[in-house]
């Protein structure tokens, strides 16, 4: 594995792992995005549907769909003669998704169905618009993820990433650490009870040391514009918690 390979915290076992964590926190996964993210998850969503202007009609995938709040917002947007198909590898999560949805009165029914990130089953150019969030910390080859991004998208398609990152301030830094790498755990404790999941750390555990190494802001655009992305661009928000990728093919 080639040194670009290894961004981000990679180790043996990692794949089955991130989907053993995932099935594990399914059923609250939702209430804690809610509290870790201090209510403002949705609106970094509706800041991604503001990014890919207008969908109506168009084929989309949302990539580590999880349990489909993403895809739900494409959903809307693309309208009943739009399409989306939310992939992610965890069957829990999907489970849920397609329960959620059954509640929801969109336009037209998500197809979630269980793939890989790096090596989606999907031909060259086959949609219009690729959205994910907060899945490139989970995967084993984060250019991998990127490019299979690039690779599904059509001439033009446009690709929009939210992930979290670490703020260039000092002061909000200093507290941003101290938040992800007590308190969220802490909450987590609530709903993960500390217990390790595959003899490795906790569930929110994971999802805070997730961010060791992980490349953010410019490091991260360059993935992109190396998978082939053009017109690459990243957004700040929450005080540099959370940047919004975009890139175009």
């Amino acid at each position: 594995m080639s040194e670009e390979e290894k961004l981000g915290n990679q180790f043996e076992g990692k794949e089955e792992y991130v989907r053993d964590v995932f099935e594990e926190i399914a059923p609250y996964y939702d209430r804690m995005n809610g509290i870790m993210s201090m209510g403002m998850v949705r609106r970094w969503h509706g800041f991604m549907m503001k990014k890919a202007g207008d969908i109506r009609g168009f084929e989309c995938l949302d990539v580590g769909s999880g349990t489909g709040e993403i895809a739900f917002f494409v959903a809307r947007k693309a309208g009943p003669q739009g399409h989306v198909t939310g992939l992610d590898i965890t069957p829990g999560m999907l489970e849920l998704a397609r329960r959620k949805m059954a509640e929801l009165d969109l336009p037209s029914q998500v197809d979630f169905v269980l793939g890989d990130a790096l090596d989606m089953q999907y031909p060259d150019g086959a949609f219009d618009l690729v959205t994910s969030g907060y899945m490139l910390r989970n995967v084993t080859d984060i250019p991998k993820a990127v490019s299979e991004m690039h690779r599904v998208l059509r001439p033009g398609g446009k690709a929009i990433v939210a992930e979290l990152a670490r703020p260039k301030n000092g002061f909000v830094r200093w507290f941003h650490n101290i938040y992800v790498s007590k308190a969220v755990p802490m909450m987590g404790r609530r709903y993960d009870g500390g217990q390790k999941i595959d003899g490795r750390q906790a569930a929110y555990d994971w999802l805070t040391t997730s961010l060791e190494g992980f490349p953010h802001g410019e490091e991260m655009a360059d993935i992109f514009r190396k998978a082939g992305f053009s017109e690459v661009r990243f957004h700040v928000r929450s005080m540099g918690a959370v940047n919004i990728y975009v890139g175009v093919k």
